[in-house]
């Protein structure tokens, strides 16, 4: 193959993947999802609140929904640390329930869920061991699982509410913020 060839090969390959990109996901902030959020919180929000500019650690963020969820006794959210937009959600059980109980909750909330979202005939649900998955245009996911506890035979409830191009969105504004601090004056 001649030089020109290879480059004219390459030139093509990298326009047709970039083409394929995961980054299209951020091209129509106008998109409307099914999986909007829970427990009062809207993935994409701007989070209130929280002081202007970078925020100093990478935490979660408690807060309090009205009402309380029966099964869950810590919510947090995850914001991205510049734009501060919401792109997680996480609730959490108390610790070490009974395998058989955390079983049984989790299997409530997969309907509570499932009843909120309406039909999900379109949406891409799968299960494997304690964990259940709904995602929209790999965009957008809520998981709820029964994850291993301290002790065996005992398990904790989680679920996560997650926008995977604004998760790429927090990764992008930390890198540069670290950019920002680390170089030098």
């Amino acid at each position: 193959m001649t030089p020109l060839k290879s480059l004219l090969s390459v030139a093509f390959l990298t326009v047709a993947v970039s083409g394929c990109s995961d980054d299209t996901t951020v091209s129509n902030p106008d998109q409307v999802f099914k999986i909007q959020g829970g427990f009062g919180l809207t993935l994409g929000d701007k989070a209130q609140g929280l002081p202007e500019g970078y925020l100093d650690n990478n935490k979660a963020f408690k807060f309090t929904p009205k009402p309380l969820h029966a099964s869950f006794i810590e919510y947090t959210y995850a914001v991205t640390p510049n734009t501060q937009l919401i792109y997680g959600i996480k609730v959490k059980s108390q610790r070490q329930i009974p395998t058989e109980t955390c079983i049984e909750q989790r299997d409530a909330v997969i309907k509570e869920v499932s009843a909120k979202l309406g039909d999900i005939s379109t949406l891409k649900v799968t299960e494997k061991e304690n964990q259940w998955r709904i995602r929209e245009d790999n965009k957008r996911e809520i998981k709820v699982d029964c994850e291993s506890s301290l002790t065996a035979g005992a398990l904790q409830l989680v679920m996560t509410y997650s926008d995977t191009a604004l998760s790429k969105l927090s990764f992008v504004e930390w890198s540069k913020h670290q950019d920002d601090i680390t170089k030098p004056q």
